[in-house]
Formats: C-alpha cells, structure tokens, sequence
C-alpha cells in the first residue's frame, strides 16, 4: 500500500494533475465568449511573459547553482535580488499589455509579480527536492481556480475582466502559500550560517544571471510573444481560440517540464535518464487526444470551430519542444549559460521576423505554423550544441 500510494503521488502525477486542473479552467473559460476569452488570454500571456522578461530567470539560475549557495550568499543578496525582479516583471507586464492593446494593467502587474514570487521561492524548495510539496501547490491552485471560474459561470457572469481577476487571486494565493512553505523549511534548518561569499562571487552571480537571463528571455520571447502579435494584429476573438489551442498543446508537455527539473536538479549525473525520445513518446498521445479535444469543443461551441486547426499546425512544434526541454536542461548543465544563450539567441532571430512577416495576414493558421518551426528551431539547435561538446553517445541524447 505505501509504495502504491507513493506511485500514485509521484511528482509526475501530481504535475499532470496540476496541469490537467489548469487545463479544465481553459475548457470552461470556453463558456466565454470568443472576444471576452481573449481578454482574459491576453491578461495571462502579459503577465506570464512579463514574468519571464523581467523575473531575470531567477528560478532556473536557483536551480542550476551548486549546493549551500543560498546560505553562502546570505539573505538580504537573496530577497534583494528576488525585489528587483519583481519590479522588473511589472514594469515588462505593464508594456506588453500595451503592446497588445488588449487587457488590464491592473491583472497583468499584479500577476506578473505574484507568478515571478511563486517561480523564485519554488526553485528554493524543488533544490530540496520537494518536488511533491510543490506539485501538490500547483494542482490545489488549479482546483482553486476552477471553483472560481465555475462560481462565476453560476451566477452568469461572463465577462472577461471578473474572470482575469480571479486569475490574479489565484496567483496571489500560491504565491503566498509557497513562501509559507520556504519558510517552514527553513525553521526546520535553525539559523543559518554566516554569508561566506566574497564580492567577486557576487559579481560572478550578477554575470551568471545575466547570460543565462538573455537566453531564457529570448526562448520565451519565442514562446509567447506571437500571442501578442495575435492580440495587436487580428484581435481578441481569434486570441482566444488560438490560447485555446496552445493551452491544450501544452498538457502534452508535462513530463518534459519535469525531466527538466530533474536534470538541472540532479548532482549524480544520470545520463541515462536524461533520453529525450521517452518524453517525447509519452507526449504523443496526449497531444493527439488535446487535438481531438478541441475538435469536440469545437463541435460543441461553434466560435471555437477552427482550434483542433490550430492545434494540429502546433503538433510538430509541441512535440519538438518536448524534446527540446530536456536537450536545452542537459546543455545548461554539461556547457554552461552561455551555451543555451546562444540557442535561444539563434531561435530568436527565426521566430521574430517568421511572427511578423505571417500572422498580420496568415492570423491564426499563420501564427500557429511559425510557432512550430521556431519551436524545432530551438529543438534541433540545442541538440547539435550539444553534441558538439562531446562525441555522440545514444545514451544521452
């Protein structure tokens, strides 16, 4: 009974579940209508990459330090950092909703710091490998907001704005029951030993945030700017279904986000564990099922009728950013930040101009098909970097 409630438990799972709840609230969010769906999309796109621009990558350079870093550096390096870039992910918040022209700089500030403090302290608790605490955070946030959109939907409140709004409650509440959780953990430890860190560590830190920052704001540039593009070219009702559609995609890369994780957390050095044809395999079935999915919701709710089209132009970019999750995580480690810097770098100068140059006329369709080749951009130029740093061997690719 132990080890099957532990399977049953296993971080895995448990980030499945916490994606399959987020998953429902985008079905239900469904009940919108196409135009107010995409205010609320628009809202979660510019706090989320707001997040990622001006939250200086904070969570993976956490988890990619060594061992007894956070107590070398001290506290007052920690939250000073952990405040800059809070501001910083409002301020970008604040200028991507403008760019988008749609949205409220209310939600999208607010969330975007909340998302920056839930992804900065998580990293603190998963290099304790308490992968199961914060999976678990996750999903009871997505039940969360589930309960909220379904109160809504009760009442027959169908407005894009309430429903943001809630989103940004529900950020606010992981947020805080995370740092709760860090906190805990640390009373667990005692008093912490005095910083040991020199001034060139410091530096060291601030050089290594920066080149590994520019990578990772240049990937989620690529990820999610063209949502964006959508919002400012086409409007809000096709942004809407075509959230949709990418939301749906995304479930398929759950176990790719964990392997991840997993890599940059592990010490041993597991090659072998680090394949990425297994995530890859496992990610099939489920994006053709989110694909289906969307053919049926489609049926149901003729304003969505084209987001299986959509889903099926994402496929090949979904299943190429599956394997690139765990490439990209064994780069960081194995080459360093500058590695990965200059891949995203690379993908970036595809994805940008591909984005500008299709959707204003291609819409949707257009934005979706440039998603997939910047996303096998990234893919095939991670896994070449990293074969470059040492002769090929099956095992770890």
């Amino acid at each position: 009974m132990p080890d099957l409630l532990r399977r049953l438990v296993a971080p895995e799972r448990l980030y499945i579940a916490a994606l399959g709840l987020t998953g429902l609230a985008a079905v239900m969010s469904v009940a919108l209508p196409a135009a107010e769906r995409g205010e609320l999309s628009a809202n979660m796109v510019s706090a989320t990459l707001g997040a990622a621009v001006g939250g200086l990558s904070l969570d993976t350079f956490l988890l990619s330090r060594p061992g007894g870093w956070v107590f070398s550096r001290g506290r007052t390096w920690v939250v000073a950092i952990l405040g800059i870039s809070i501001l910083l992910s409002g301020v970008a918040a604040a200028l991507l909703t403008a760019v988008a022209g749609v949205g409220s700089y209310l939600v999208c500030v607010g969330s975007a710091a909340g998302l920056t403090v839930f992804n900065t302290v998580s990293s603190i608790a998963l290099r304790q490998k308490s992968f199961r605490l914060v999976y678990s955070m996750r999903a009871a946030s997505g039940a969360v907001l589930v309960g909220g959109y379904a109160a809504l939907y009760a009442v027959g409140q169908l407005d894009g704005g309430l429903w943001s709004l809630v989103w940004l409650g529900v950020q606010w509440l992981s947020a805080l029951a995370v740092c709760g959780l860090v906190l805990r953990m640390v009373s667990r430890v005692g008093s912490a030993p005095a910083p040991t860190a020199a001034g060139s560590d410091y530096r060291a830190d601030m050089l290594a945030v920066g080149n590994l920052h520019v990578g990772i704001f240049a990937q989620m540039m690529t990820l999610r700017f063209n949502q964006i593009l959508v919002a400012r070219f086409v409007g809000a009702g096709p942004l809407g279904v075509y959230a949709l559609a990418v939301a749906a995609l995304e479930f398929a890369q759950a176990g790719a986000v964990v392997r991840a994780q997993r890599i940059l957390t592990d010490r041993d050095g597991d090659a072998a564990a680090h394949r990425a044809a297994p995530v890859v395999n496992a990610a099939i079935p489920v994006a053709l099922a989110a694909v289906a999915g969307l053919a049926v919701l489609g049926f149901l709710q003729p304003e969505y009728r084209h987001a299986w089209i959509v889903g099926l132009c994402l496929l090949p970019g979904t299943l190429a950013t599956a394997a690139g999750k765990t490439w990209s995580s064994l780069l960081l480690k194995k080459r360093g930040e500058r590695a990965t810097t200059v891949v995203a770098i690379v993908t970036l100068t595809v994805a940008i101009p591909a984005y500008f140059a299709i959707i204003p006329w291609g819409g949707v369709i257009g934005a979706a098909l440039a998603s997939s080749l910047a996303y096998a951009v990234h893919a095939f130029t991670s896994r070449a970097s990293l074969r470059k740093s040492q002769p090929p061997n099956p095992g770890t690719v």
